[in-house]
């Protein structure tokens, strides 16, 4: 497969309509993959092969846009990065010739509130150094803040969270992917049932996955509030999980109260478990690979679902239905596979780290997890749910690498995502004989449909799992050679 690259300099345009042109360019005959993006350092990192990062797109700067086709056929792919650059001025043309952005859409802070005065939540996404400023501004007059910026300073974060805590506000955040506020879903959340459970997260796939499990079970979550990834670090020392619990404690919808996150230091564990006792609700701590007292503490997401269901209901675990019983399919499954190594490729960071805790776990030490949402791959890019880009080229990569053995992905549907991350993902797996293992992470309600994703991962011959840790158990099953037997 070649690549074919064209720059457009001094061309910035927004990801998400470079995502929408780039889908559209997919669908030309003979193009294999279609792919526009800004000229950041990271992007060219992970976007173009090391051999093609030549010429222009070598000295492609962040204000330059990068064009670029994977295509057998030099003719055809010369016309579509023409079409390609064509669709793209054209855009640009009329959105600035409409005049809509200028007369219609508030183009400042002050100027929403103005048009909205009755609004209750600023979303803040711009990049992180410029975050923290709008943040501010947003609780000075009196919002929530769900601040999905990530790369905002630690110092920054701890000085808006007290001010907030001080006002009476949420700060959900930084780098805050996941909020239901009321029924309201923000930024990527999945359509879950209307429940008694109330999630309090660190983590937002890590919610995601747990929100989707309950509502496999028959229940519903009142609200799901993000806190962002470092509440629980020793520095930040849960100052917006402490405030949430007071919140869900005094909330009549909360019921049962969980809350998602990588294990915390054991002063800010302390500290959160006397705050839900306190709260006089049932608790759930879902920490990841944190084995506490059994009747608080769960491990994994799922157990942790479960917990929560059963806390609610007064149900034990095993009238859930969720123990589905894990069939390999087809014949790809097998005991003798020729690689040495397990490739985890994901798009959420909690189910990462859960992937990581469970090989761990099984005494799996020939792996690597990648966590394609971490800031490292995002900075100056589009988080891997909405533009799975990042993840394909690894994917494709880790796929012509004889030393794979397994690939094991995520798959997260919702508002936010990708309308079709399973197709994308299916679509390198034409040419390979290799085990893949994923899970989709949403419901059936959501718009992308969860049957309908795992039907198509099923019928390119991926193995569907219920749920991320049902994958990983399969995976470490084969990678022990136990697999079929």
């Amino acid at each position: 497969m070649s690549v074919y690259i064209k720059v457009k300099r001094r061309f910035y345009q927004d990801s998400l309509k470079l995502m929408r042109i780039s889908g559209d360019m997919q669908e030309y005959d003979g193009i294999r993959q279609a792919f526009a993006f800004m000229g950041t350092d990271i992007n060219k990192t992970t976007r173009i092969p090391p051999e093609v990062l030549t010429g222009e797109a070598k000295t492609a700067g962040p204000d330059d846009l990068i064009l670029m086709i994977e295509c057998d056929d030099a003719e055809i792919a010369e016309n579509a990065l023409y079409e390609f650059d064509k669709k793209m001025t054209e855009t640009a043309a009329s959105v600035s010739q409409s005049g809509l952005n200028h007369e219609q859409l508030p183009s400042t802070l002050d100027e929403a509130i103005a048009a909205y005065p009755d609004a209750g939540i600023a979303v803040i996404s711009i990049p992180g150094q410029y975050a923290a400023a709008q943040a501010m501004r947003a609780l000075q007059l009196g919002l929530n803040v769900h601040l999905f910026s990530d790369n905002v300073s630690v110092d920054d974060e701890i000085f808006l969270k007290e001010f907030a805590v001080k006002k009476g506000l949420l700060l959900m955040g930084p780098d805050c992917g996941t909020a239901i506020i009321q029924g309201v879903p923000f930024c990527f959340a999945n359509n879950l049932r209307k429940g008694g459970i109330g999630i309090i997260a660190a983590s937002g796939t890590g919610a995601q996955e747990v929100g989707c499990i309950i509502d496999s079970m028959g229940e519903g979550v009142s609200h799901i509030i993000g806190v962002g990834g470092r509440d629980l670090s020793e520095r930040v020392g849960g100052i917006m999980t402490l405030y949430t619990i007071r919140l869900m404690a005094e909330d009549p919808e909360t019921k049962v109260i969980a809350i998602v996150s990588k294990p915390p230091s054991k002063a800010v564990t302390d500290k959160i478990f006397k705050a839900v006792k306190a709260a006089g609700k049932p608790a759930v701590l879902v920490f990841m690979g944190y084995k506490g007292d059994a009747s608080i503490y769960s491990p994994t997401l799922e157990e942790g679902a479960k917990k929560a269901v059963c806390l609610l209901t007064g149900k034990p675990a095993a009238d859930l239905g969720t123990d589905t019983e894990i069939n390999f399919q087809q014949n790809n499954l097998v005991s003798d596979i020729t690689g040495k190594y397990l490739r985890g490729l994901y798009t959420g960071g909690t189910l990462a780290s859960e992937a990581e805790y469970l090989l761990t776990e099984n005494g799996i030490n020939n792996y690597e997890i990648t966590d394609l949402g971490d800031d490292q791959y995002t900075r100056g890019a589009l988080h891997p749910m909405i533009d799975p880009a990042s993840r394909n080229r690894m994917v494709k990569q880790a796929a012509n690498d004889p030393s794979t053995a397994i690939i094991l992905c995520d798959v997260v549907i919702g508002h936010g995502s990708h309308q079709n991350p399973a197709g994308e993902l299916v679509k390198l797996l034409e040419d390979t004989n290799l085990c893949v293992l994923a899970s989709v992470t949403g419901t059936n309600a959501d718009p992308q449909n969860k049957s309908a994703q795992e039907a198509i991962l099923r019928n390119a011959g991926v193995n569907v799992f219920p749920t991320n840790r049902r994958a990983v158990e399969a995976a470490c099953k084969i990678m022990m050679g136990g697999a079929g037997k």
